[in-house]
C-alpha cells in the first residue's frame, strides 16, 4: 500500500507549510520513507505527511487542520510499539517535544510529550533522583507511563503510571488541556494506563521521582539445559524475597549479531535478572541463594550506578522488526514451566524467540488507587513477556501461531489480562477490554466519546466499538 501526495489537499498541505511551529515532510521528500517509519520495522506507515512540531503551538495547528480536512491524526514518538498504522492520515510525530525539568525541592519531573527516559535520567541523576523507566532509557517517556509503567523499582515504588501528576494533552477540537487529581479526574484515571493515543496527545507530563542513585543489579547466566530447573527454582524463590528486589527469569536466544558480544553471541542461556534497591549486604544475602546452589556460566551481578539501568535488560536500540505480548500470570506451575522452555528454547530446531520473560510483580498489592494500572495488576503476581525477531510477514505470522498455542497450553496460570506496554499492532489496539477489564472499558469509553467523538485519534486503543 501507498499513498501519493495528491492525496492530501492542497490548502491542507499549504496550512500546515505555513506553521513556523511544524516541520512538515511529505511523500517525495528525501527524508520521507525515514520520517514514516517506527522504531518496529515490523509496521510501516503510509501516511498523507508527517507532522513534526516543535511547541505545543505545532501540535494544536496539526489537530485543528485535521479536523477541518476531515483528516484522522496517528500520534508517535518513537513507535515502539505502533498500534493502527497511520495509513491514509497525517503522522504526528512529537519527538520534538523534549524538554526535561527537575524540581529538585518536590522530587518531580516535568517532561515533553517526544522525550525519551534518558533524557530524564540525563537531567534527575546529578541531584540523586531517579524516574520509574522500564528497561530501557531508549523508549518515550509519554508512550510508557499511558500503558502502565513496569520497570526495575516496581516492587519497591510500583508502577510509572501510579506517580503521575499531571499530564498536560492537546484534544480533539484543539484545545489545550490539563488532567490532574483536581482537573478533569476522570481524564487523569484514563491516560493512567489505557491513554495511548486514542484521548489526545499529551504534550507534557509530571511525574515523581525517587532518591534512588546505586542498585545491586544485574544477570547469572545459566546454560540452557538448566531451563526448567532455574525456572523452578526461581519461582519457589521469589514468594520469600523482599520488595527491596524486583526480579525475573528469562529464556534467552541471543542471534549470531556482531552488535551481541562475543561471549554470549549466537548462544542460548537461562538467566536470573533483576535489581535491588538498598543496601549491598542484603543484596548479596540474596543473591547467595543462587550463587552457592550453582556457580552461574557468567556472573554479571554487582553494585552499579542508577544510569546504567539499560545494563539489566540489554534491550536493543537500533530499530528492527518484532512482535511481542504480555501476559499476567497468577502462578508458574511446573507445566507452564516445560511449555515456555519448548516453545522458547525447542530441542532439535532452531529457536523462534529470542527471549520469553517471567518478572516478579508487586506481592499482591494493587497499583494507586483510582488509576487503570491498579486493574492490570488484579489477582496477578508475575508477567510473561514474549519478544520474536520477525524480518518477513511469514515469520510474524509464525510467532503469532505459537503464542498462541502457547497461551491455550498455559491457560491455567493465566488471569486473563494483557499487558498494553508489551502488545502491539491489532493485539494492542482491539485487546483493551482483555488489559483492563469490561468495566474499566465502559468506563474508558465514556471519556473517549467525550473528548473525540468523531474518532480523530483513530490509531490508538479502540474503545468505541
Amino acid at each position: 500500500m501507498s499513498t501519493t501526495l495528491a492525496a492530501l489537499p492542497s490548502v491542507t498541505l499549504e496550512r500546515l507549510r505555513r506553521c513556523p511551529a511544524l516541520e512538515l515532510v511529505t511523500p517525495g521528500d528525501p527524508d520521507f520513507d525515514e520520517a514514516r517509519m517506527a522504531w518496529n520495522r515490523a509496521h510501516e506507515h503510509y501516511p498523507l505527511a508527517v507532522a513534526i512540531p516543535t511547541s505545543v503551538e505545532g501540535v494544536v495547528e496539526v489537530v485543528d487542520t485535521a479536523r477541518e480536512a476531515g483528516l484522522s491524526v496517528a500520534i508517535q514518538a518513537t513507535g515502539h510499539a505502533p498500534t493502527r498504522t497511520a495509513d491514509g492520515a497525517i503522522l504526528l510525530d512529537i519527538s520534538r517535544l523534549r524538554d526535561v525539568r527537575i524540581d529538585t525541592a518536590a522530587w518531580r519531573a516535568t517532561v515533553g510529550g517526544g522525550a525519551k527516559w534518558q533524557a530524564v535520567l540525563d537531567a534527575a541523576l546529578p541531584h540523586g533522583l531517579a524516574p520509574l523507566l522500564g528497561s530501557t532509557p531508549d523508549v518515550g517517556v509519554v508512550g510508557y507511563l499511558l500503558g502502565g509503567g513496569v520497570g526495575w523499582l516496581l516492587r519497591r515504588y510500583g508502577t510509572a503510571a501510579d506517580v503521575v501528576r499531571r499530564f498536560e494533552l492537546v484534544t480533539a477540537d484543539g484545545r489545550i488541556v490539563e488532567a490532574s487529581p483536581e482537573e478533569d479526574p476522570e481524564l487523569f484515571w484514563a491516560l493512567r494506563g489505557a491513554g495511548a493515543g486514542h484521548l489526545g496527545v499529551v504534550t507534557e507530563v509530571e511525574f515523581e521521582l525517587f532518591p534512588v542513585t546505586e542498585l545491586y543489579a544485574g544477570n547469572l547466566f545459566y546454560p540452557a539445559s538448566m531451563a526448567v530447573e532455574v525456572m523452578r527454582r526461581w519461582r519457589d524463590w521469589v514468594p520469600d524475597v523482599p520488595e527491596s528486589l524486583t526480579s525475573s527469569v528469562v529464556l534467552m536466544n541471543y542471534p549470531p549479531f556482531e552488535q551481541v558480544p562475543a561471549e554470549v553471541r549466537g548462544q542460548s542461556f537461562a538467566i536470573v535478572r533483576g535489581a535491588h534497591v538498598g543496601a549491598t549486604e542484603e543484596a548479596e544475602r540474596l543473591l547467595a541463594y543462587w550463587r552457592e546452589w550453582r556457580p552461574p556460566l557468567l556472573d554479571r551481578f554487582g553494585t552499579m550506578p542508577f544510569g546504567r539501568i539499560a545494563e539489566v535488560s540489554q534491550d536493543p536500540t537500533d530499530p528492527l522488526p518484532g512482535v511481542s505480548t504480555g501476559l499476567w500470570l497468577r502462578g508458574l506451575s511446573d507445566g507452564t514451566i516445560d511449555q515456555l522452555v519448548a516453545t522458547t528454547i525447542p530441542a532439535g530446531g532452531p529457536p523462534r524467540f529470542i527471549f520469553s520473560e517471567v518478572k516478579h510483580t508487586a506481592r499482591e498489592r494493587p497499583g494507586a488507587p483510582g488509576s487503570v494500572s491498579a486493574l492490570t495488576q488484579a489477582g496477578a503476581t508475575m508477567m510473561l513477556e514474549l519478544v520474536a525477531l520477525t524480518p518477513t510477514p511469514a515469520d510474524q505470522a509464525a510467532v503469532h501461531a505459537v503464542t498462541a498455542h502457547l497461551r491455550q497450553a498455559i491457560a491455567a496460570d493465566l488471569t486473563g489480562r494483557l499487558y498494553l506496554n508489551f502488545l502491539e499492532g491489532e493485539e494492542r489496539r482491539s485487546g483493551v477490554e482483555a488489559a483492563i477489564g469490561p468495566e474499566a472499558l465502559q468506563r474508558l469509553a465514556s471519556v473517549k466519546a467525550r473528548l473525540d467523538p468523531g474518532h480523530r485519534f483513530d490509531h490508538g486503543l479502540d474503545v468505541l466499538r
